[in-house]
């Protein structure tokens, strides 16, 4: 089964040769893929997956093949993976490349032209690990892409499109699963058997499908046309690309269900591991990476926490393959150093991957759920998904109702004010039988309900300080409330009334300043309020930027403005100073990671820790209270250094560490 890990240069071209073709083998009855207008949508019963993967008794010796142009054409190499024993599998004038290791490591499918007395083409050949014993698998004349079953005894495979099956052994004729006219690409196998996930192409681009193993039950996952890559994580999830209409800034890494939902940022360089980890012999934790931007040419290097950080990549790593030629497509045994062990319950069971000193087998004590969908919102639900991970429990999904069926141990509640106090009867309702709610910044009046947030009152206070630190808390000041609900701007009013009676507040008025929806409204506020000495705004912050920058003339008269922490935000104020050095921003960020800090407080919650009352904080004093960013002039460009800017727009994030959340609240 591939293991891909994370690819940092995707655009691999195998150099095509002109092919001529010849007789196709095919079963009689091979289903036929519909046209992609009558594709099956997923039903609650094709939904449910039944993982029925087991440990392997030995751990496997990690070795790693790949494809390299080192002897002049494409051959198949193995080497171990601190790239020591390289060795030659293939030796063939003609193009051998794409290999992938059966389940158990003792033997490789790869992609070969050599002569075979047939026609030209590209055929699948299996061979023994050491590249003994090589036969010819396929027949079709353009093959590509194999991926074995994890149970070894079937690969999958594209030819001119479509998708086939075979046995491994090669004992009965291949069977083709699809019939379009688009290409149906990169087949791959799911952990339990049952399934195959591919890419379906056409004009404009590829989504990621799913069928069953026959060729039936066919379902779209993706829907934007912009999915690169597909394959199946040990507990039957897809690993893909931003994949959906109107989520396209979520991730380019993503871990989803096979119906598109839950979908969780799978992250970069050495995050990776969480969902491909390979444990190798002596104990060490890695996953695979091809890229060509550290040495101008394909190398494929493993990396992990473990290793030295010899390249300065902020992760250890070796260079596997090291030489000048392209060594690219880099695989390893799907149970290598021991393998995934995953329980019977499809979805929600327990994944994990064993050490190769002993077979793991216990099941976590607890779940945590996580409530609440907002696409805007996505750092907060990976961050949720990133703490379950690191503490070995598992992750669940939905409302809170169908939370407490699958009787969670906790659940984060991620929702607007509303809608949280819309579902106060069922927060009830958890907490009165013993689970306990951790809201995400909405502060909530419930026994065993929790709220995990940023002081609103403090972030407002920074914010107005820094606003007004220049004109000594005095002069004219606007502010703006574009969402009324965050009851922002009675807070505003009351701390101005109690702190700054010298500020002279000139409007608030959103509707004739709408500078949110037309950019040329910041102008008129401009020109109206010549004197204004600062302005604050929850929304409209680019507009307000190039308002002030572009029409006042006197640097000396920039009123300061309350910026956004978003990426485009960052950069369009840190390129304003360059040409603008007067002109002034602050920043006040609610970190996504309240999400990390409310699954480690749960967990430390349950398993008997001792909450520190006097930690506590909030209007009804049950709030856990987090740190925030404050992002102004002199630190703008340090924070662009060290921030790591997703595919979406919210960006600034502060995650306690799990000693500092045991320390700061509890006894």
């Amino acid at each position: 089964m591939k293991k891909n890990g994370l690819f940092v240069n995707c655009a691999l071209v195998i150099c095509s040769l002109i092919l001529t073709s010849c007789s196709t083998t095919v079963a009689t009855e091979s289903p036929v893929m519909p046209e992609i207008e009558t594709v099956v949508t997923e039903t609650e019963e094709t939904a449910t997956l039944t993982p029925t993967i087991t440990p392997t008794p030995e751990p496997i010796p990690c070795m790693i093949a790949f494809e390299t142009d080192r002897d002049g054409n494409w051959e198949v190499y193995r080497t171990k993976y601190d790239g020591s024993g390289a060795v030659n599998l293939t030796n063939n004038p003609g193009m051998d490349f794409n290999p992938t290791f059966s389940p158990d490591g003792n033997q490789i499918a790869f992609v070969s032209t050599r002569e075979n007395g047939d026609e030209p083409g590209k055929f699948i050949y299996v061979m023994n690990s050491d590249g003994s014993n090589v036969r010819q698998l396929t027949h079709e004349d353009d093959c590509e892409s194999p991926d074995w079953s994890h149970d070894g005894k079937m690969i999958t495979y594209s030819d001119k499109g479509d998708i086939y099956v075979i046995k491994a052994d090669g004992s009965e004729d291949s069977i083709r699963l699809t019939e379009s006219d688009n290409d149906d690409t990169t087949p791959s196998w799911s952990p339990d058997g049952t399934k195959i996930a591919w890419l379906f192409g056409n004009q404009w681009g590829q989504n990621a499908y799913v069928m069953d193993a026959d060729g039936s039950n066919i379902i779209q996952v993706g829907n934007n046309n912009r999915s690169f890559h597909v394959e199946w994580t040990p507990d039957g999830r897809l690993f893909t690309s931003w994949s959906w209409d109107g989520q396209e800034e979520i991730c380019q890494n993503c871990i989803v269900n096979i119906d598109g939902t839950n979908i969780i940022n799978a992250g970069g360089k050495g995050e990776i591991v969480n969902y491909f980890a390979i444990w190798t012999t002596t104990g060490k934790r890695i996953e695979l990476m091809e890229t060509n931007l550290l040495s101008g040419n394909d190398d494929i290097f493993v990396i992990g926490g473990d290793l030295p950080d010899t390249l300065d990549m902020g992760i250890g790593s070796i260079n596997v393959s090291n030489h000048p030629a392209n060594d690219r497509s880099p695989d390893a045994p799907v149970n290598c150093g021991g393998g995934w062990v995953v329980d019977t319950e499809a979805l929600g069971g327990n994944v994990h991957q064993t050490e190769p000193s002993a077979q793991l087998t216990e099941t976590p004590i607890l779940s945590i759920g996580y409530a609440g969908n907002d696409p805007d919102q996505w750092q907060r639900k990976a961050n949720f998904q990133k703490a379950c991970e690191e503490l070995g429990i598992q992750c669940e999904y939905g409302g809170i109702s169908e939370l407490v069926t699958k009787k969670v141990s906790a659940v984060v509640l991620n929702s607007s004010p509303e809608d949280i106090k819309n579902d106060g009867s069922v927060i009830s309702e958890a907490t009165a039988i013993g689970i306990p709610v951790f809201v995400l910044d909405t502060e909530i009046d419930i026994d065993g309900a929790y709220t995990i947030m940023a002081d609103q009152g403090d972030m407002l206070r920074v914010t107005l300080d820094e606003l007004f630190r220049e004109s000594g808390g005095a002069g004219e000041f606007a502010y703006f409330d574009f969402s009324p609900s965050q009851m922002d701007a009675k807070n505003i009013k009351a701390i101005l009334e109690k702190e700054y009676p010298k500020i002279k507040v000139v409007t608030t008025d959103t509707e004739q300043y709408n500078f949110k929806e037309d950019e040329n409204i910041f102008n008129d506020l401009i020109m109206d309020y010549p004197a204004l000495n600062a302005v604050w705004t929850n929304d409209g912050y680019t507009n307000a930027i190039f308002g002030i920058v572009n029409n006042i003339s006197d640097p000396n008269k920039y009123p300061m403005l309350k910026c956004g922490a978003f990426k485009d935000g960052f950069y369009i104020w840190k390129d304003r100073l360059v040409d603008y050095p007067d002109f002034e921003c602050i920043s006040i960020s609610n970190p996504p990671g309240i999400a990390y800090d409310a699954v480690y407080t749960a967990f430390f919650m349950i398993n008997g820790e001792t909450i520190d009352g006097s930690s506590l904080g909030g209007e009804f004093g049950n709030a856990f209270l987090v740190d925030f960013p404050v992002i102004t002039n002199d630190n703008i460009l340090e924070e662009l250094e060290k921030i790591q800017f997703e595919k979406g727009d919210h960006v600034v994030d502060m995650l306690m560490t799990p000693d500092e959340i045991k320390e700061k609240w509890f006894k």
